[in-house]
């Protein structure tokens, strides 16, 4: 749910430097240099699934998820495998600066979740369990933090247009730049700040399947509760600091927007869980 700016490097450039790091392998060397044209060709194919939200056509690999497939040309999934774990995530090969650039571009924001949690590693899009062909294009690493990695994503995929999660470099302008987050304020009893609940809200113009692909996301890395625990804190803040206002005095809805509409206002994306928040307060306040 936040975008990410598409990686400026193409594939050629990624198996050329972990080729230049495989060292001891000649087999596997040759073997990945030999079907270049085959990963420009995926590539391609990739790009185009996740800009038209149809990834889960692409067929993940059959039979047992143990099991050592051969993949592509002469390469097998314990073949992808390798050159993700020892040529491109290692420290000190050349092809770990992919790595470090994806996880720089992030700003310490992952997009799974709206950037509450940080990024601590990459994130396989199409797992590399079931679509090892993706191991290395750099499309398919996204960012993530441990709760969305581990506890939201897993090693799941799609098989049907509505079930997919957002894609953060890829997918539709429209799950990120239209509100579809939303939250109600419920007034606290005997002096308590009372809570904020986030909940789901698709434009009225989407289609089904896009409305539910934003529903699926919203549950999958609970972020109903997520939001909710980041915005308990700086509620008590916002409503003391709108009750101060109100003593000076001033009318309530001069203090409120005087201390929400600039939140509102400067907010980093349209569904971040503050600028949600604030609207809330506004209306509900």
């Amino acid at each position: 749910m936040l975008r990410l700016k598409e990686p400026k490097y193409l594939i050629d450039e990624v198996i050329s430097a972990c080729c230049e790091g495989i060292t001891g392998n000649p087999s596997l060397k040759t073997r990945v240099q030999s079907a270049v044209k085959r990963f420009r060709i995926d590539e391609g194919g990739y790009r185009r699934h996740a800009q038209h939200g149809d990834l889960y056509r692409i067929v993940p690999l059959p039979g047992p998820r143990n099991k050592d497939h051969l993949v592509i040309d002469e390469l097998f999934k314990s073949d992808f495998i390798k050159l993700y774990e020892n040529y491109f995530v290692k420290k000190g090969k050349p092809g770990r600066i992919f790595y470090d650039a994806l996880m720089a571009a992030a700003n310490e924001k992952c997009p799974f979740c709206g950037g509450i949690g940080r990024p601590r590693n990459l994130d396989h899009f199409l797992p590399k369990a079931h679509f090892p062909q993706f191991t290395v294009l750099l499309a398919n690493l996204v960012p993530s933090c441990r709760d969305c990695n581990m506890d939201g994503k897993g090693e799941g995929y799609a098989d049907n247009e509505e079930e997919q999660l957002l894609q953060p470099y890829l997918d539709h302008d429209r799950y990120f730049n239209e509100q579809w987050v939303f939250a109600r304020y419920t007034t606290g009893v005997a002096n308590e700040p009372g809570v904020i609940e986030y909940f789901v809200r698709p434009p009225e113009h989407w289609e089904e399947a896009q409305k539910r692909r934003v529903k699926k996301h919203f549950n999958d890395f609970s972020l109903d509760l997520r939001f909710s625990k980041e915005a308990g804190p700086r509620l008590v803040t916002y409503l003391a600091q709108i009750h101060l206002l109100t003593q000076i005095p001033l009318e309530l809805e001069v203090a409120k927007s005087t201390i929400l509409q600039p939140a509102i206002d400067l907010s980093l994306f349209v569904n971040h869980w503050e600028r949600v928040m604030c609207m809330a307060l506004m209306s509900d306040l």
